[in-house]
């Protein structure tokens, strides 16, 4: 019945981004720089032709407020630990108030999030509020990202597979070593990660009749209410666009902690067909291209899976537990890193990945500790390299990010695109190890058993 409703719920609402031009309209007259603070790179997976930066120096903060109406900095910060996490936080709210104050800008600040509800919720949320100065901001929670099947419907969260959805606290990614949990309803969520601090009482809720039934002027005024937390109910562009305008109309301080898909919808983006091989291509490089794959979650696994059995590549496998436990390991991810550069030479795509036994620690801290330390060995092996790919893919959210800014040196990319939804594509700069390489951002959670084969096939 739930999954009949829900199908019924995407039929009836309005399938764009709603209120497009009303959305522009009141950024036109009412000016916002929108920065996107992203835990992982997959953030960029619904936009196009907006900038990423991978530094958060104040220069490089303040040419972005004065250039950019749109952008992304990339903070990993779902890597760290939460303290480190929480310092960021704060860190990067100092940086971009002492920046929008000095060119005059007014700031909407979205800390994109997991759309599995993963990551440093409330701590991170907090600190930035605090950083920026914003004591008595409030949290507006989205998690919808609907590329990749993510819907939010009668306050719970779902994860779509067919026609079939299911609540995220039944999914393999409510069961992750450090960022794991209970409810799926988010009103029972928030009460969760915040131990009870917030309870669920305190939390708002914009149901799906009230998105599309009242217009942006009435929804904004329920932002004024006592309420800590606020959570919007979609499962359509256009209930996150009446949404966007609401909180665009609204004086009420708001932090935002959403997915991808509402950072299209308050910065008035409509959707774009997906990027071709000839818009990526570069017909000077015959060399094969790399596939980098790190992410554990139970969707990785069976992609892999199917390209071990369909796709003429060349294999490497990462042996974790010897790798952890061998002094030699160095040496070991150099000769790998020649043999891939043999086969790379030679026109051969490459996929190197991590063996699939989860190893985790005693604590939560200890598991996220033994993550990096595996994404330490990838950055090795992709550091070491002397041909340049074709292509990379890099498989999951804390492995992309390592790669790009630890393997590759990226310190700024454009987002150009999507080659197939919810994987975003970045044209790397000049500073780059591969200058001007497209480099592919593939999530661990996105895709069926066959995405990963399809993209590879789609692009050699």
């Amino acid at each position: 019945m739930t999954n009949k409703a829900i199908l019924q719920s995407i039929r009836e609402g309005e399938p764009n981004i709603g209120h497009l031009n009303d959305i522009l309209e009141e950024l036109k007259s009412n000016p916002k720089t929108i920065v996107v603070l992203d835990d992982d790179p997959t953030g960029t997976q619904t936009l196009y032709n907006v900038p990423v930066i991978t530094q958060w120096t104040e220069n490089a903060i303040e040419n972005q407020i004065k250039h950019s109406p749109l952008f992304f900095i990339l903070t990993n910060s779902r890597s760290l630990q939460s303290d480190e996490a929480n310092e960021l936080g704060k860190l990067l709210g100092k940086r971009l108030k002492t920046m929008a104050a000095k060119h005059h800008k007014k700031l909407i600040v979205i800390s994109r999030s997991d759309s599995t509800l993963r990551g440093h919720y409330p701590s991170e949320v907090d600190a930035l509020a605090k950083g920026l100065g914003l004591h008595s901001a409030k949290h507006m929670l989205i998690p919808a990202f609907f590329e990749g099947g993510r819907y939010t419907f009668n306050d719970i969260h779902y994860v779509r597979e067919g026609d079939t959805f299911t609540p995220a606290g039944e999914t393999p990614f409510a069961n992750d070593s450090t960022f794991g949990y209970k409810n799926s309803n988010l009103k029972d969520w928030i009460q969760e990660k915040t131990n009870s601090q917030v309870p669920s009482k305190m939390v708002y809720s914009f149901g799906l009749d009230s998105i599309r039934n009242n217009d942006s002027s009435q929804l904004s005024n329920a932002l004024d209410n006592n309420h800590k937390c606020y959570i919007a109910n979609a499962t359509t562009y256009g209930d996150l666009g009446n949404i966007a305008l609401a909180c665009l109309k609204s004086n009420t301080p708001l932090i935002y902690r959403t997915a991808a898909s509402f950072v299209n919808a308050i910065a008035g983006i409509p959707p774009k067909e997906l990027l071709s091989k000839k818009a990526i291509q570069n017909n000077n490089n015959t060399n094969g291209g790399l596939v980098v794959i790190g992410s554990y979650v139970p969707k990785t696994t069976a992609q892999l899976n199917h390209i071990t059995k369909k796709l003429d590549a060349d294999f490497f496998e990462l042996n974790v537990t010897q790798l952890l436990e061998n002094s030699t390991s160095a040496n070991k991810l150099l000769e790998i890193s020649k043999n891939i550069d043999k086969q790379i030479k030679n026109g051969k795509t490459v996929v190197v990945y991590t063996g699939r036994q989860v190893i985790t620690g005693k604590t939560k801290q200890e598991s996220l500790k033994i993550v990096n330390l595996v994404s330490g060995f990838l950055i090795s092996i992709v550091k070491n390299l002397q041909i340049e790919p074709r292509f990379i893919i890099a498989k999951g959210g804390i492995t992309s990010s390592d790669i790009a800014v630890k393997a590759l040196n990226i310190t700024r990319a454009k987002v150009v695109g999507q080659i197939i939804k919810g994987l975003p594509v970045w044209k790397l700069g000049n500073e780059a190890k591969f200058p001007n390489m497209h480099y592919i951002i593939f999530p661990g959670n996105v895709g069926g058993d066959d995405a990963l084969y399809n993209l590879i096939n789609k692009i050699t």
